[in-house]
């Protein structure tokens, strides 16, 4: 079996068991928010989108990324869309993640995943990565738009919007065009033992 063949079996698993995920399963993990809160991002309300990201404070190109994910959060303003930014770092405490938030600008709620309950749940390997779960479970996969090309390098302005374009399809109940690409960024810290 090939390797790629191998990638697509293990994303149509992981497609089929995010769907159930909204119609009354097992909430998937929980996770605490910088606020105290506590949310299951893989649980969503019928019609409801939730776009799940992946962060580090400590990654260059996730840091980048705030202005787009405020212009993007801003364009979801008012439709069924629920964005969470989920810090992966092990030792980042809830104040700290509150005052990166703050710094950058962050949109969304916050969460944090020290022991890579959700990474592991995604199997996200990046920061930033994104998700996209829609009514028929996991849409898209993998990097925000193409403007970064590779570690390194960065293009003035993104061509392709995966993400917005998969948000979009996911609220007109279709089929993303691209559902998966490769995210480029920092890989994920290892997780709080």
């Amino acid at each position: 079996m090939t390797v790629r063949r191998a990638a697509a079996l293990a994303f149509a698993a992981l497609c089929g068991l995010l769907a159930c995920s909204g119609g009354g399963a097992e909430p998937g993990p929980r996770l605490a928010a910088a606020d105290g809160t506590v949310h299951a991002p893989l649980v969503r309300a019928q019609g409801a989108v939730h776009v799940v990201v992946f962060v580090s404070h400590e990654c260059p190109i996730a840091n980048a990324y705030a202005p787009t994910l405020r212009e993007l959060a801003a364009a979801w303003a008012g439709q069924p869309v629920r964005l969470y930014l989920v810090l992966v770092d092990p030792d980042l405490s809830p104040a700290a993640a509150a005052a990166h938030a703050q710094q950058y600008e962050l949109p969304g709620t916050l969460l944090l995943d020290p022991h890579h309950e959700l990474a592991t749940a995604l199997a996200a390997t990046r920061t930033p990565e994104a998700f996209v779960l829609g009514a028929a479970g996991l849409v898209y996969r993998g990097r925000i738009d193409d403007q970064w090309h590779n570690f390194g390098a960065r293009a003035q302005a993104a061509n392709r919007h995966e993400l917005r374009d998969a948000v979009a399809a996911a609220l007109g109940g279709r089929t993303a065009t691209v559902a998966r690409t490769d995210a480029v960024g920092c890989l994920l810290p290892e997780p709080r033992r």
